[in-house]
């Protein structure tokens, strides 16, 4: 199979046929991924006709193949995130820009992270494969490549460090009750028990379904939270919260993965700023205020119980890197 006839394509889907782990491509043409979301970009061009009438499918192995054929553009910065805190408002400011190549949350990326039962070395292999084959430069001034992780990829922060260990990165958090609110609006796929089977193996489904939804989604994010902050105090990645946003992106963001732009592209990020992050054609509107107020008292109880402690610890790292990026 020629590497050329994959030029304009991207992986769009992996899985499972028998014992082999097989990589559904989409043809992307000139097409850059300017939405919200990966899947948003990808389920809009399978729909094109010749999306529809030709497809690439091989074997995982080939990402290997084609890793050794064309080495793609090195990640600029992984965004990890405790999930509803500005992480999409980071990745959508990243991709106003022509020079970035942005993947967020790329259900391709999650496949090979959560092979649980795949030896870690080759989870680590296939990590590297496929995000070399989303860093391909489609476009001459492509030149800054960026990567947001789904929120519950961050328990495999470790497994991730160990394939790129010299990536800068960032994590992005919120208050939890105002996140709690935000699930218990609408549940993302890590809040529904068993829906995501490896974020609480601790406790079995029956436990899970009987737990007030409020505590589920507290004990989620301590989880995350635990893990990171544990690299966080030895001084690696940056802490961001939302409060901080949008300006932190142009004042410490860039400077920590070290990624200088032009006084214009950074006016272009701003601009970005002015419509929802999830909803590019509505204007942005600030919801801290109404979460807060919408907030019940299991929703209070949980984030204080589970949650608050390791976001206070946050935010003293946080404030003493800000202290250290003045002085």
């Amino acid at each position: 199979m020629k590497f050329e006839n994959f030029r304009d394509w991207l992986p769009a889907r992996g899985y499972w046929q028998g014992n082999q782990a097989f990589i559904d491509w989409c043809f992307m043409g000139n097409k850059r991924l300017t939405e919200p979301f990966f899947d948003d970009t990808i389920s809009k061009r399978c729909r094109e006709p010749f999306n529809l009438l030709f497809r690439h499918q091989t074997p995982i192995e080939f990402l290997g193949e084609l890793n050794e054929f064309s080495e793609g553009l090195k990640p600029s910065g992984f965004i990890f995130h405790l999930s509803r805190c500005g992480s999409t408002l980071v990745s959508q400011m990243l991709a106003a820009l022509e020079q970035n190549i942005v993947i967020s949350e790329a259900a391709p990326i999650d496949f090979v992270i959560r092979r649980g039962a795949v030896p870690e070395e080759l989870r680590i292999e296939w990590l590297r494969w496929i995000i070399n084959a989303f860093g391909q430069k489609r476009k001459a001034r492509e030149e800054n490549f960026f990567i947001k992780f789904d929120s519950w990829n961050t328990l495999e922060i470790n497994l991730i460090k160990r394939a790129f260990p010299d990536i800068p990165w960032i994590f992005l958090y919120r208050s939890p009750v105002e996140i709690i609110v935000s699930h218990i609006r609408l549940r993302g796929a890590q809040m529904v028990p068993g829906l995501i089977k490896e974020i609480l193996p601790e406790l079995s489904f029956e436990e899970s379904i009987r737990m007030p939804p409020e505590e589920y989604c507290a004990r989620v994010l301590q989880k995350i939270c635990r893990v990171v902050l544990d690299l966080l105090v030895s001084g690696e990645g940056l802490a961001v919260n939302y409060t901080d946003l949008p300006n932190a992106v142009n004042e410490t963001v860039l400077k920590h993965f070290k990624v200088k732009l032009s006084a214009n592209d950074l006016e272009k990020m701003l601009a970005a700023t002015k419509y929802n992050s999830k909803s590019p054609n509505l204007n942005f509107s600030a919801d801290s205020e109404n979460k807060k107020k919408e907030a019940s008292a299991a929703a209070v109880s949980a984030a204080e119980k589970f949650v608050k402690p390791f976001y206070d610890e946050l935010e003293k790292i946080r404030k003493i890197n800000l202290r250290a990026a003045i002085h």
